[in-house]
């Protein structure tokens, strides 16, 4: 047996990549770049520690020595005041009569209704809102901040991350640190410590929604002001210290001393960790929300500042002046569950205003003051306890889901154990179905990386799936696979014998020679040598044909069989591939089966980060061919005349759990991903599924083509056709007489007092048959015409071999030997 020259390529590039020697880094260059880096982090922090509020005031012409922070950037800071009025707008909205003591930081007698750690996702449309800074463009040379390239700079003509949409929905996912040097607190008159402020990050996702396809997601860091509920954050590059300068952007001096502790104590720990080498990012303020650090061929992005404040939670937690308590307990339930009851969590909810300081846009949250409630109510959204522990009920969900496929898929495999029925079924409506668990695989894999604190039960769903798509869905892929070989091979010869009659026959292209001459007379035959009697055979009967238990096509040649002599191979003469053959086919097919899943799964990972209107158009035409697994099968019906190949309770049970997860993401809003509900193409997607199992049923009743053309397919018989009773095309089955030949017939004729209908025995149920019949002057559509008419053909089954059988007996009959009960004819697939 030859080696396949592939496996043994892979081999050589498998020793290759383990053998090869890791390559050493440049250690001078990298010690460097890191030397600069600390450098100029020191210098940022210096002037963060040696200035104070009010240092920044482009008004009357008062800069930072920093990145992003001179006169000389160009950068729109003079929009820093009327962002400023904005976000002071926003607080008093929120905080009400309380605003003026909380923003100042003095005690108002009892806490605010809000959650001191924001640990979660919120969501939400915003809208821009430009004011002044329309008429305050940026003014700049965008050259200074080109990317070098392998033949000089990269001409730029806008940074990434800018927003020229009018509206759109934002996402922000918040994580906050309760790490001691992270957070700061001050004493209470009676002496005890409270939290006024915390360092905190967020990763916002920016999506438009009026057709300009814009999407971009980045990373900020900044401060959590626990008593007022506001938060200020920032961006983080070479070209703009948005960090270092964060404590300038707070309207009082308050809170600019609580931010300049909270910062200077992070970049100290920073700074720290990078001499110690436990932090490698040249970046470690990266507004990458993959955490990577910048580089120089990287296009630069625009800059973002943040101001965030949260609203107070309704009151339906507890009476007046036990609210903030009770949200403080359920907080503390939340984060370390004791088991203790608590009413249900309240949804978080934020307000925002944004501002990019060198694009030069700004954008706000929708809802009130700006605009009613009905255009909307800023960004809202659930905890990351609450999150995580909806997102474990919904695994907990699918993993049902799976468990009733995998059921159904069992059930139907121990259906189809026999050759007959496998050779019914569709290999490529089980495939998709495959193919769709062995997505589910792949992408719950991948988001156990990420997602620590649901490992197990994500583990244990991509098992789950593994182990349908593994261990049954391809075992019954390579079943159907086997059983259906001799039908492709006996296609294979067809079109080949097809396309040898179509060729024209050679020519040669020298004529044959022509003799002129007389013939000389012919020699007299030379007596004949005396021969031996050649032995005779003894004729012992036509030789039996031992069909096999899985009743595939012979082997051997119609020839071989009657005459028991093995017929040459030649090169007219094409053999049948061996089970080995078809072994190889099928592991050539597996590995297009895994390569078709890897391609599907990179192509929508890439996808996530498309513009929504692409991105859902992807996905949701992705859904529309995933959910089309019947057409196969339904086409496979039409060709084979197969009325009836998969149990109904697979088809019905299969259709809605496939169908659970696209109305999860579709008619569900609060599903794990935020994605906005489309009852349309969710109504799409369950219609197009609905008319493909109308099509099964309508297969089953009115038959395999009644919707094709009897030119489309090819011939096929007809179980279940009409019978007639004349001498030219009559078709009634073997052992009819016209006229009784009993008393006994005789009866059971006057019994039946119609000249129309016959009475035959099936020999399987050895049950009586009445069946209609139609006579020599009867017209073709008396008697079986109609709907009734063909609902009673439906009760016989008429052979080849003019045997006529229940119909439900024959099928179960047929369901393990594809020969007639009575003579052993074979029988055309049903």
């Amino acid at each position: 047996m030859a080696t396949d020259p592939r496996a043994f390529v892979a081999f050589i590039i498998i020793l290759f990549m383990i053998f090869s020697p890791d390559p050493q880094p440049p250690v001078i260059p990298q010690r460097a770049r890191v030397e600069d880096v600390l450098a100029r982090e020191r210098y940022a922090l210096d002037v963060t520690n040696a200035t104070v509020f009010g240092d920044l005031d482009p008004a009357h012409n008062k800069w930072l020595n920093i990145s992003g922070f001179r006169n000389d950037t160009g950068f729109a800071w003079t929009y820093l005041d009327e962002f400023r009025t904005k976000a002071d707008r926003l607080t008093r909205h929120a905080l009400g009569a309380e605003y003026s003591n909380k923003f100042l930081g003095q005690a108002v007698g009892h806490s605010l209704t809000i959650y001191n750690n924001v640990s979660g996702v919120v969501h939400g449309g915003w809208a821009r809102d430009d004011g002044t800074l329309a008429q305050q463009r940026p003014d700049f040379n965008i050259s200074l901040y080109a990317p070098d390239g392998p033949f000089g700079n990269v001409p730029l003509t806008s940074f990434a991350r800018n927003l020229t949409a009018r509206e759109g929905n934002a996402r922000i996912r918040f994580e906050e640190f309760d790490r001691s040097f992270l957070t700061e607190t001050r004493r209470t008159l009676d002496g005890q410590a409270v939290h006024v402020a915390r360092f905190v990050t967020a990763q916002i996702g920016i999506d438009s929604t009026d057709g300009s396809n814009e999407s971009w997601e980045t990373q900020v860091n900044g401060v959590h002001f626990l008593e007022s509920g506001h938060m200020i954050m920032t961006t983080t590059s070479e070209k703009f210290s948005g960090l270092y300068g964060l404590p300038h952007v707070t309207s009082n001096p308050y809170y600019y001393q609580l931010a300049q502790r909270i910062v200077v104590r992070a970049i100290n720990e920073t700074i720290t960790r990078q001499i110690d080498g436990r932090q490698r990012l040249s970046s470690p303020f990266t507004s990458n929300t993959d955490g990577t650090s910048e580089t120089p061929f990287a296009i630069p992005h625009c800059e973002l500042v943040l101001y965030l404040q949260q609203l107070p939670v309704g009151p339906e937690l507890a009476e007046e002046g036990h609210q903030a308590t009770v949200l403080h307990l359920l907080e503390d339930e939340l984060r370390f569950p004791t088991g203790a009851a608590v009413p249900r969590p309240l949804d978080m909810r934020f307000s925002m205003v944004a501002f990019s300081p060198d694009c030069g846009f700004s954008i706000r949250s929708k809802g009130p003051p700006d605009e009613p409630v009905q255009g909307g109510n800023h960004l809202s959204g659930i905890k990351i306890e609450v999150e995580q522990q909806q997102a474990r009920h919904h695994i907990l969900f699918y993993i049902f889901v799976l468990s009733g496929q995998l059921w159904l898929l069992t059930r139907q495999m121990k259906e189809a154990s026999t050759p007959s029925m496998r050779s019914r079924i569709s290999f490529y409506t089980i495939s998709i179905l495959a193919l769709g668990d062995g997505f589910t695989t792949m992408t719950f894999a991948l988001i156990s990386l990420f997602v620590p604190g649901l490992w197990v039960l994500l583990i244990a769903t991509c098992f789950l799936a593994f182990l349908s798509v593994s261990f049954f869905g391809m075992r019954f892929l390579m079943d159907i696979w086997t059983i259906q070989a001799p039908e492709r091979e006996r296609r294979e010869r067809e079109r080949r014998a097809a396309a040898a009659a179509a060729a024209p026959a050679p020519i040669s292209a020298v004529p044959p020679a022509v003799n002129t001459t007389d013939p000389a007379p012919a020699p007299a035959p030379a007596p004949a040598p005396p021969t031996t009697e050649r032995p005779r055979t003894i004729d012992g009967g036509p030789v039996p044909i031992i069909v096999g238990s899985d009743q595939d096509e012979p082997l051997e040649d119609p020839a071989a069989r009657t005459t028991g002599l093995p017929v040459p191979v030649t090169a007219a003469t094409p053999t049948t591939p061996t089970s080995f053959e078809r072994t190889y086919t099928f592991g050539a097919l597996y590995t297009r089966f895994y390569f078709l899943l890897l391609a599907t799964l990179f192509l929508s990972l890439n996808a996530t980060s498309w513009p929504p209107t692409i991105r859902r158009f992807y996905f949701t035409v992705l859904a529309f061919l995933y959910l089309s697994f019947w057409i196969p099968q339904i086409v496979r019906n039409a060709v084979r005349n197969c009325r009836r190949a998969l149990r109904w309770d697979f088809v019905i049970g299969q259709s809605l759990l496939r169908l659970s997860p696209f109305a999860y993401f579709y008619g569900y809003g609060s599903n794990v991903l935020f994605a906005d509900v489309d009852l349309t193409d969710l109504s799409v997607l369950a219609g197009w599924l609905w008319i493909q199992c109308l099509f099964l049923a309508s297969q089953e009743i009115l038959g395999p083509r009644w919707f094709v053309k009897s030119r489309w397919v090819p011939p096929a018989y007809d179980y279940h056709a009409v019978l007639h009773e004349d001498e030219e095309g009559g078709n009634l089955p073997v052992g009819t007489e016209h006229t009784p030949a009993s008393p006994v017939l005789a009866s059971k004729s006057k019994e039946v007092q119609d000249n129309t209908k016959r009475v035959f025995d099936c020999a399987i149920c050895m049950q009586e048959i009445e069946v209609h019949v139609h006579g020599p002057d009867s017209a073709p559509e008396g008697g079986l015409a109609g709907a009734g008419g063909l609902l009673a053909r439906r009760a016989y089954m008429l052979t080849p071999c003019r045997h006529i059988f229940h119909a439900k007996c024959l099928e179960g009959w047929m369901k393990f030997r594809l020969q007639c009960p009575i003579c052993r004819e074979d029988l055309p697939p049903m």
